[in-house]
């Protein structure tokens, strides 16, 4: 392909299992990156800016004590407060559902520590995003369409927000159950959701995120048949109006989950933003691309990037080329500036990345 691509005319192209000129990249500078590694990790990660989004982090650390709209509560910044007498970080908070929080790792997702709902007919009225807030989104995927980026936005769920509400076995036991009162709350977060995807269609992205990760590190945490008879039909309506809406539909799953695959595409998912170290690779990429399934390619964090060498860390994306062949379209590169990284391993992936891109290293 020798006609130059803009960013989000790749990304589509992408989603389309067609070759591009170049493999589409999606970066993010998370707030524990910059935390841990200061402004020298924004420079490096801005040399390798991709298709979806510029690199920034700035709002992390401009307005000290502030909370950044995340629907998930997860950007914030640390505060002389949020540190216990030894010095390590412990932040609590409530969040708009009720959920109790710790975190322990700023910019990490945290644990519930505190559970509202005893029993399903306990479960507290569901919060509402603010028009302000709906305003913001509109603004940033104005901007990221002015400056060509493909914008995707929100993050709809619904088995992790069960969870959060109420004790996580009693959840698992509910489903397995088929609890009348569990079935109740979920078809009131459908609703919910309906209107949420509602109002993020209209913010004029070009997809929509969904996420709840049903896998563990080797099997289902629920059965499939559980999944198919609660979670398919739901999902499938969001996405087909997102579908209607001429949008993408990305969807995030950890763990092992090949036994969802048929159905994540049954479902229509566009793309499975997956763990990939919990599968075969060249298996999972056939079954996928098969599936017309578009993957995102993030390296293993929890091995690879944080106790890997940079050699471990190219040759891992080299594989990851090989089996998922991201120049013929159907899947796209993704990396995030994780805690604990070694900057070395930082630099191997993002050097990788330019490379695959053919992008010149800075001042070259």
């Amino acid at each position: 392909m020798e006609t130059k691509l803009t960013s989000r005319e790749r990304v589509k192209r992408m989603l389309a299992f067609q070759p591009v000129d170049i493999p589409a990249l999606e970066c993010d500078l998370i707030p524990v990156g910059l935390y841990e590694h200061g402004e020298k990790a924004r420079a490096l990660m801005n040399t390798c800016v991709g298709d979806f989004n510029p690199i920034s982090g700035s709002a992390f650390l401009d307005k000290p004590g502030e909370d950044v709209f995340c629907p998930d509560g997860r950007a914030w910044l640390p505060r002389a407060e949020d540190f216990d007498a030894a010095g390590e970080f412990d932040r609590r908070f409530t969040d708009a559902w009720g959920v109790g929080w710790r975190y322990r790792i700023f910019g990490v997702q945290g644990h519930p520590c505190h559970h509202p709902v005893a029993d399903w007919s306990d479960a507290p009225a569901f919060p509402q995003l603010t028009a302000q807030q709906f305003e913001a989104v509109r603004k940033d995927v104005e901007a990221k369409h002015a400056q060509g980026f493909y914008a995707k936005v929100g993050w709809v769920n619904y088995f992790e927000r069960a969870y959060s509400l109420r004790n996580y076995e009693d959840v698992l036991m509910d489903i397995a159950m088929m609890d009348a009162g569990f079935l109740r709350f979920t078809r009131r977060m459908h609703e919910y959701n309906i209107s949420l995807v509602e109002r993020w269609l209209a913010t004029g992205a070009d997809a929509i995120q969904f996420a709840d990760d049903f896998g563990t590190q080797a099997s289902l945490l629920i059965s499939r048949e559980a999944f198919r008879a609660i979670y398919l039909p739901l999902y499938k309506e969001l996405v087909d109006m997102t579908h209607r809406a001429g949008r993408h539909a990305f969807f995030h799953c950890c763990g092992h989950i090949e036994p969802l695959l048929e159905d994540f595409a049954e479902i229509g998912f566009d793309t499975l933003w997956p763990q990939l170290n919990a599968h075969d690779l060249p298996r999972f990429a056939e079954q996928c691309r098969a599936l017309r399934l578009a993957v995102c390619i993030h390296p293993d964090r929890s091995h690879l990037m944080t106790n890997g060498t940079p050699a471990d860390v190219r040759r891992a994306i080299a594989e990851y080329v090989e089996a998922f062949r991201p120049h013929d379209g159907g899947s796209w590169l993704y990396f995030e500036f994780d805690n604990g990284f070694p900057y070395a391993n930082v630099v191997a992936a993002v050097e990788a990345y330019r490379e695959l891109r053919g992008q010149p290293a800075p001042h070259s």
